[in-house]
């Protein structure tokens, strides 16, 4: 978390892409075909950016949903970092909703996959047109495996407000359209759980754990770049996860990584609705493991259809080293099917 701070200042379908991580889980997607909702508009400039920040706090928390770790300017560190950016803007804007997200952990955790999800704004330096995209409810529920009616529905309804104030606030300047999905991978998850003896104190064995998974993380070039405690929410004060001892949500970032996907040669910006990369952890109540998931980078590649060879060789090397690090604190590999059910 220091380290991202320091760098970033007030910053069935026809295609399935092959993974390294395992076989394939059993999964149909739902009919949905829009990746991400797009917002554009034009001539905008980064006085309308200062605008659209202030519009993520305030106005949307008085539709439920907070700023969790905003990150601005991204495209100013990698030219700081990497000495050149085609974008003139890329700032993530990392959004939850406790009141309607949260009790749906109880029914299937994967919602943490996408939760805190990511509002985007991007601007290429090639074109005058500004970008505020996320993904859509649908896909993230596709791409997590969730078919729960139950959490389908409450999950993308949480999005209508959303939505609907963008339009709102942009809706007489902006033109709506969606970036389409263009296919499934064949790994959209990756699952681990850890066992472990029954501690003393199961919030103390968790932070250390917590220390140790970031540190790990942190030694071979990644990022935490944000940190978010479902089970004890900063905007309430309510327990709604009694049946979970702990249950904690990171943001995970890589810059080489993030640059050669959304910058660079042949840029996709578009990616960023997947960024930074959540990754849950969590111990059910009365059990000794615990239970991590996160979206493979092989979601994204086939969900956007990329097939740059320079890009998808990042994207393996991430699919094969985040699995070997969770490996490394005891990870063991198992399917992607709600814990809960099973």
């Amino acid at each position: 978390m220091k380290l991202f701070k320091k760098i970033v200042p007030a910053i069935f379908l026809s295609v399935t892409i092959m993974t390294s991580l395992g076989a394939t889980d059993d999964f149909v997607p739902s009919d949905n075909k829009n990746l991400a909702v797009v917002y554009t508009l034009e001539n905008k400039d980064i006085v309308f950016d200062k605008a659209f920040f202030d519009f993520t706090v305030k106005p949307l928390e008085k539709i439920g949903f907070f700023l969790s770790d905003p990150h601005h300017n991204v495209n100013n560190v990698y030219e700081e970092l990497l000495g050149q950016t085609s974008l003139g803007q890329l700032s993530f804007s990392s959004l939850v909703n406790d009141e309607k997200a949260r009790p749906l952990f109880n029914k299937d955790p994967r919602i943490g996959g996408f939760t805190p999800f990511n509002l985007v704004i991007y601007r290429k330096k090639s074109d005058e047109k500004t970008v505020i995209t996320h993904i859509t409810p649908e896909a993230a529920l596709d791409i997590l495996h969730i078919t729960d009616k139950d959490v389908r529905e409450q999950y993308i309804a949480m999005y209508k407000p959303l939505d609907e104030a963008i339009e709102k606030e942009y809706g007489a300047s902006a033109k709506k359209s969606h970036t389409k999905i263009q296919g499934y991978a064949k790994k959209n998850m990756m699952n681990f759980e850890i066992p472990f003896e029954k501690p003393e104190d199961i919030d103390e064995f968790f932070e250390k754990f917590q220390e140790k998974f970031e540190t790990t993380f942190q030694t071979k070039g990644y990022i935490i770049a944000g940190f978010y405690d479902m089970k004890y929410s900063l905007n309430s004060k309510e327990d709604v996860l009694p049946m979970y001892s702990n249950f904690v949500v990171w943001s995970l970032c890589h810059i080489p990584f993030s640059y050669t996907i959304f910058d660079g040669k042949d840029p996709l910006p578009e990616a960023a609705v997947f960024a930074p990369c959540s990754i849950y952890a969590y111990v059910k109540a009365g059990e000794n493991k615990i239970v991590i998931g996160m979206p493979t980078l092989n979601a994204w590649a086939a969900a956007l259809g990329i097939t740059d060879k320079e890009k998808l060789q990042k994207i393996e090397e991430l699919d094969t080293e985040i699995p070997s690090l969770i490996r490394s604190l005891g990870g063991v590999d198992v399917s992607n099917e709600n814990p809960l059910t099973k």
